[in-house]
Formats: C-alpha cells, structure tokens, sequence
C-alpha cells in the first residue's frame, strides 16, 4: 500500500495519531480487508450497527443538505 509507505516516510509514528473509521458494511469487515489493516498496522474502528448519527461524513452532509443546494433548480442526473 503506497499511502502507508508514504505515511510512514513523511509522519513516522502517524498511527499514533489516526484511527480509519468505518461502518460495518460487509466489505470493510471482510476476512480479506481485516487482514490488510493487520498486515499494515492501521488503526481501525468499526461503528456499531445503524450509527449514522456518529459517522463524521452522515454529519457532515446532513449540514450541507440542510441549506438549498441548488438554489436555482436546476435539473440533476445520475449519470
């Protein structure tokens, strides 16, 4: 993992300081990613079920929702 490498290069001790949040989607708790978080000594913490309301990220858009983001209407796609 080259962010790792890069990471320990630039800060030496950064996993002191970090913790990588994540919910519990099946894909973050796989055999497989537990296993690189081991491999590479990540700091990990694993919300418990349906915590939207303390994900960092659900907090931050329930703020950037709550104003009008598109003031003026204009048509979105799902492209």
């Amino acid at each position: 993992m080259a962010l790792v490498k890069k990471l320990d290069k630039v800060r030496p001790g950064w996993r002191d300081k970090t913790v990588v949040l994540l919910d519990g989607a099946s894909y973050h708790n796989s055999k497989a990613t537990v296993q690189i978080f081991e491999q590479f000594q990540i700091p990990v913490m694993f919300l418990g079920p349906h915590s939207y309301n303390v994900a960092p990220c659900e907090l931050y858009f329930a703020w950037f929702k709550k104003d009008d983001i598109n003031p003026r209407k204009l048509k979105q796609s799902k492209r």
